[in-house]
């Protein structure tokens, strides 16, 4: 028998049990519970960005938080709104013609947890940068998925957040 396999098998279970380790979602259920409710508000300015939150966010519900979607008995409400979002170009070529953009996010998300009757606001933004051939056209369809991914880096912040505050409210 390999003695580096039996180390490895025994050894690292145990450090990590002896260390407390838990997993980030068990501070996520100290503010956020199994059943929530989600809401976006639509931006006037950029209605198919703000949809996409709706989508971007339930999905997180499902795959990060581990709860599900109950809009008639939430334990858990989540309000998310698009505070801003622009593109900026960051690089140019040596004919003057933009390379690389930066796409950024700022969102504003409320979350009440109506067991403990707790409100928590985070603000939490996100860029992506993306690079373009010179001389090329940024057309929606290009704009749009800067855009999800600028939105998907800003709720992983959240996310992020949620958890920092699980663990104080866990000590």
């Amino acid at each position: 028998m390999n003695y580096k396999s039996t180390i490895f098998k025994w050894f690292f279970p145990l450090f990590f049990i002896s260390c407390a380790y838990e997993p980030s979602n068990v501070y996520q259920k100290e503010i956020i519970s199994d059943k929530i409710k989600t809401t976006v508000e639509i931006s006037t300015k950029k209605p198919k960005e703000s949809a996409f939150l709706k989508d971007a966010l339930n999905e997180a519900v499902y795959t990060v938080f581990g709860s599900e979607i109950d809009n008639k008995n939430p334990t858990t409400k989540i309000t998310l709104k698009l505070s801003s979002s622009s593109l900026s170009a960051l690089d140019y070529d040596e004919n003057g013609f933009p390379i690389l953009y930066r796409s950024f996010v700022n969102l504003k998300a409320i979350i009440k947890n109506l067991k403990t009757k707790k409100t928590y606001t985070y603000n939490v933004s996100g860029n992506y940068d993306f690079a373009v051939s010179a001389n090329s056209i940024i057309n929606d369809q290009l704009k749009f998925n800067a855009f999800q991914k600028a939105s998907t880096n800003a709720l992983n912040k959240l996310l992020a957040e949620i958890t920092k505050d699980g663990a104080k409210n866990d000590n």
